[in-house]
């Protein structure tokens, strides 16, 4: 839902799209989030929300539905890829966010957005009908995803969790 959430958001703000991508792509901030959150086992709804996304609001597949649900599956799954490799290179365990590192999350951000890129950049090229330029499309993704994703997280942690601190009056954090 919160995959889903941002892709709207974005559409109801006209987040201004150039070319290939956009510049402030805040689904992958959501689905970060949401792995840290809540661990792997919302991969089903983050995918989920990536192809309703893509289908309902953006209608970018026309007839290569095919190929937008690939490129959903990249998305949904290039967080977790740039999770479990920092994990293994001993840079950081998200497995207890109260010991995580902000940093952490920076380099996860950007990581992810790196592999996210490089795993659609693939994906689009089986698609024999577009015509992509790997510089423009790599460097457009990696920056929308990378201002998107450092927006949704700096937006979670300095307005929705202070919000929900004086709600309930306790320390969350």
């Amino acid at each position: 839902m919160s995959v889903f959430l941002m892709a709207y958001v974005m559409i109801w703000f006209g987040t201004f799209e150039v070319g290939v991508g956009h510049y402030l792509y805040l689904p992958l901030g959501a689905k970060i989030l949401m792995y840290l959150l809540f661990g792997y086992r919302v991969f089903p709804g983050i995918l989920a929300g990536c192809i309703a996304a893509g289908v309902l609001l953006f209608n970018s597949w026309d007839d290569q539905l095919l190929i937008g649900t690939m490129a959903a599956c990249a998305g949904a799954v290039a967080p977790i890829i740039a999770m479990c490799l920092m994990k293994q290179t001993r840079v950081s365990n998200f497995s207890n966010l109260g010991q995580v590192d902000f940093r952490h999350v920076l380099f996860l951000i950007v990581f992810a957005s790196v592999i996210s890129a490089l795993l659609k950049f693939f994906v689009y090229m089986q698609d024999l009908t577009l015509s992509l330029d790997a510089v423009t499309f790599i460097s457009h993704y990696i920056t929308g995803d990378v201002l998107g994703g450092l927006v949704v997280i700096y937006f979670t942690l300095h307005v929705i969790v202070p919000l929900i601190q004086r709600f309930l009056g306790k320390n969350i954090a």
